[in-house]
């Protein structure tokens, strides 16, 4: 499978393409479906960390033409993302006491 990326979001948000595969490659990370795009395609967003610790929500289209995966979005994850994972992962006062 090809990847291709939005460099233009991944330089806005400051995420690499290392992290993202860090993210992908962790045993840690967890998926959510999202809506299909307005193309039709399948779209999920992966959620993980990084080596260096940092929780990133990368969004993913999945493109039947060409089997390819665009990574359209990765950032520092939202509150909603970083909470459920910090959940499963046993850590929910973290969440909390960062919040305060």
């Amino acid at each position: 499978m090809i990847t291709t990326f939005d460099e233009d979001n991944l330089a806005e948000h400051g995420a690499t393409c290392a992290e993202i595969k860090e993210v992908f490659e962790s045993d840690l990370s967890f998926t959510v479906d999202l809506e299909p795009s307005k193309r039709g395609y399948d779209r999920m967003m992966v959620i993980g960390w990084t080596y260096k610790g940092r929780i990133l929500e990368v969004g993913v289209e999945l493109i039947e033409v060409g089997d390819r995966e665009h990574i359209f979005h990765a950032m520092d994850a939202g509150k909603q993302y970083r909470r459920e994972f910090e959940r499963r992962l046993g850590h929910g006062d973290q969440v909390k006491q960062d919040e305060q």
